[in-house]
């Protein structure tokens, strides 16, 4: 039972931490598949590198002290990290956010393989090494993978080739370096509690990294709805107010249901997601992948006019009046430009003309 406990402690409290990391996309574009698929191919990273490591000691070409403190540690995040590579490549792939979360999901689906094995080998002091690996060793693993995703998605959207390689190169050189200090730490027997602090840095690194990233994501966004759709001050400046969507979208869910404001934060969401992959234009010199970006950007708009249909026109009105009243525009800002842009009036759309049609009929009414 104590070793089901233990096993259960492994596996559930680093979904835990990669559940909180997710949640800190608030734009939503990350595509939680991929996330699935980042922490499979974590625990393939590890079963590559559980008959590597080993190999190399065989052979002699490093003892097994330089393999946990320095050839290990190198292996590993190279590992974790081929997955990154090939979603940063995909078209569908947005900004620093989904590098994080999905190198954190590398990182802990690499890590929850290796509790299974060190637990398993432990019976008798199970849960005490499942409950100091899930707070230390497995937030250097998620840690580490979710730095180089960073540093990746820094490349994707970086003008110059030269700085893009250079974020790339000390993404590494960190990943590989913070590594190889913790498991110099512990191999040398540092008290656990120090381990844990350790890791905790490095959950903290990845959450400010989080955060910077939405800050830029917005930069992404105002720029490019502004270009387009003469987005004003205001809206611009209610757009950073992103973190309190649930608090603005309350009187709506009141007044129309739950349902309803899903659909209205789900149409923000592709808003959103339209701006940063706009941006990304600009930055990608492939041609190949510009078009496949453009057909998603397309594909996102046609998918805004089916849940602006859903969601209807009064509830729009609603949405458009409570927000301009309490001077946060927030579908001004990342939602009723853009979509009144696709109907190609100017200054107007299917909003403007709903509310002049209400406004007319209250004037016949009147009379």
């Amino acid at each position: 039972m104590v070793l089901y406990i233990a096993l259960g402690i492994a596996f559930l409290i680093p979904l835990g931490f990669l559940y909180f990391i997710n949640k800190r996309d608030l734009f939503d574009t990350g595509k939680i598949y991929f996330v699935v698929v980042s922490m499979m191919w974590g625990v393939m990273a590890y079963l590559l590198a559980a008959r590597t490591n080993p190999y190399i000691i065989d052979a002699g070409w490093a003892t097994r002290e330089q393999v946990i403190r320095i050839t290990g540690p190198i292996l590993e995040e190279l590992l974790k990290s081929l997955i990154l590579i090939y979603l940063v490549r995909r078209a569908d792939f947005n900004y620093v956010v989904d590098g994080a979360v999905y190198g954190f999901g590398a990182g802990i689906g690499f890590a929850i393989i290796e509790n299974y094995e060190y637990i398993v080998g432990n019976p008798e002091i199970a849960i005490v090494v499942a409950v100091a690996r899930v707070f230390s060793t497995n937030l250097i693993h998620a840690a580490g993978s979710g730095v180089i995703g960073v540093a990746l998605s820094v490349r994707r959207a970086e003008k110059s080739a030269v700085k893009g390689w250079l974020w790339i190169l000390l993404g590494y050189l960190f990943s590989m370096s913070f590594h190889m200090i913790f498991n110099t730490l512990v191999s040398t027997g540092i008290a656990v509690v120090f381990a844990v602090i350790f890791g905790g840095t490095g959950v903290s690194l990845i959450y400010l990294a989080i955060r910077r990233g939405l800050n830029i994501q917005k930069e992404f966004i105002s720029e490019k709805l502004g270009e387009l759709n003469r987005v004003t001050k205001n809206e611009v400046k209610a757009l950073n107010r992103i973190e309190e969507l649930n608090k603005l979208l309350k009187p709506l869910t009141l007044q129309f249901g739950e349902e309803k404001a899903g659909k209205v934060k789900t149409m923000l969401s592709k808003q959103a997601e339209i701006g940063i992959k706009t941006k990304l234009l600009d930055t990608t010199p492939n041609e190949s992948r510009k078009r496949e970006m453009g057909r998603i950007i397309d594909s996102l708009h046609a998918e805004m006019e089916t849940l602006r249909n859903e969601i209807g026109p009064y509830c729009m009105l609603f949405v458009r009046q409570v927000y301009l009243s309490q001077d946060m525009n927030l579908w001004g800002s990342i939602n009723a430009r853009v979509a009144e842009s696709s109907t190609g009036q100017k200054g107007g759309g299917l909003w403007d003309r709903a509310a002049s049609r209400v406004q007319s009929s209250k004037s016949e009414e009147d009379e």
